[in-house]
């Protein structure tokens, strides 16, 4: 259905210009963009990252073999720490047939 002036439309959210990925690995440890961290390291992490800006969108990605118990656990983290814009994404693929970013 066409977006007109009556219906407003429902346009997805434009991506952050400085995305924070938050990646849980197969092993379920956690990286903060390039960076490794610990769990209990993640919530001073994450303040450095995002400068204390609790508000800032946080990308969390898990690698396929990541259950998701570990994966609601690292969410909890995150909430605990004041992030509430989370969004889960997929890893990037890479080789034959993946897209660029």
């Amino acid at each position: 259905m066409p977006c007109c002036a009556a219906t407003p439309c429902m346009m997805p959210a434009p991506r952050p210009d400085a995305p924070v990925f938050l990646t849980v690995k197969a092993d379920h440890g956690l990286a903060l963009g390039e960076t490794n961290v610990t769990e209990d390291s993640l919530p001073d992490a994450l303040a450095a990252t995002t400068q204390g800006n609790r508000d800032a969108r946080i990308l969390l990605r898990a690698d396929k073999t990541v259950d998701y118990g570990t994966l609601m656990g690292v969410m909890d983290q995150l909430r605990a720490a004041g992030y509430l814009k989370v969004a889960v994404v997929n890893l990037q693929k890479t080789g034959e047939g993946s897209m660029a970013p």
